[in-house]
């Protein structure tokens, strides 16, 4: 099933469908005997952040179970993130060399892709047994697909839409608060937290979808451009710090000052392009935009009510306790 709510169902039976079945492609990809390990790591550290997007809608409707729950995602994705984390470094060293490809030919290039290759494979031998670490996260998991079963949230259609449309505008207010603390201190960490923002709202949006393919298609589309050139940004900004802090390891000073002056460059790129579209995501007040979405996904769900599928029965006992 895809990534997105049937509107004419209750928030939380749709919250309690997409989670497990997240969760469950998770568990398939983890333990998937076949395949690229590292790829599979990749795919459910993924899911992982789905699935905060998705529970932070239900948040305010049962705090303390919503918490526990995301807390358990983002730590099942800071087990895994070791080499995954080494080799996005990579990537984003082989990003700025496609971009500036016929601007600049340099071997600098594949002189720190060497240093970064090493630091990898030394962080791959100091994790040790990966099936091991996979495994606890699985059952990790498992625990996850049990607790799901407890989130209910009281009241009826009005209350669970007055959740949703606080959480959407919350994030919303975080986003414009975020936009304009990195664009006053231009800090890594400040555009950093902005791309998380925008990543759920990219999310919210894609959950929402069916209230107006036509009109969310593009915002989510825009949501996505600007939390993938934020979060190269943030690679950016690792490797920037790699290279400082062990600056012999990557070859000869000359090779670093060319790196680093096309990092410098496309860096600032990214972060133009982004602050420009975050700028037209974010120009409504966080009230208004949760209004204007939440009545569109009401509006949709009572004029052509899609049918979501029922729950099975083991879900329906588990959350009925």
């Amino acid at each position: 099933m895809a990534y997105r709510l049937h509107l004419s169902a209750p928030l939380d039976a749709e919250i309690r469908r997409i989670a497990r079945e997240q969760v469950e492609k998770a568990i398939a990809t983890l333990t998937r005997d076949d395949g690229d390990r590292h790829e599979a790591i990749h795919d459910a550290r993924k899911r992982f952040k789905k699935l905060r997007g998705l529970l932070v809608l239900a948040e305010a409707g049962d705090p303390a179970r919503v918490r526990a729950e995301i807390h358990r995602y983002r730590d099942a994705g800071r087990a895994l993130s070791g080499a995954r984390d080494r080799t996005a470094l990579i990537e984003a060293l082989d990003g700025l060399k496609a971009r500036f490809a016929e601007e600049v030919e340099t071997p600098s290039f594949e002189v720190v892709r060497t240093a970064l290759e090493l630091k990898r494979d030394a962080a791959l031998e100091a994790i040790g047994d990966p099936e091991a670490l996979v495994g606890e996260t699985v059952e990790r998991l498992r625990g996850g697909l049990t607790a799901l079963g407890g989130l209910v949230l009281k009241g009826g259609a009005k209350r669970q839409r007055a959740i949703l449309s606080g959480a959407l505008a919350k994030n919303h207010r975080r986003a414009r608060r975020d936009l304009a603390k990195a664009l006053r201190t231009g800090a890594a960490e400040d555009f950093h937290d902005l791309r998380k923002r925008l990543k759920y709202l990219a999310m919210h949006l894609k959950l929402a979808s069916r209230a107006w393919p036509e009109a969310l298609a593009p915002l989510e589309a825009s949501a996505d451009e600007v939390a993938e050139a934020l979060g190269r940004d943030h690679d950016y900004a690792v490797l920037r710090a790699e290279i400082a802090a062990d600056s012999v390891s990557f070859g000869a000073r000359a090779d670093l000052d060319v790196v680093l002056a096309l990092l410098d460059r496309h860096q600032s790129e990214l972060r133009d392009r982004a602050a420009f579209l975050a700028g037209r995501l974010l120009c409504d007040r966080p009230e208004v935009f949760a209004a204007r979405l939440e009545a569109w996904m009401r509006l949709a769900g009572t004029h052509a009510p899609d049918t979501a599928p029922p729950e099975t029965p083991e879900a329906l006992r588990r959350h009925a306790h």
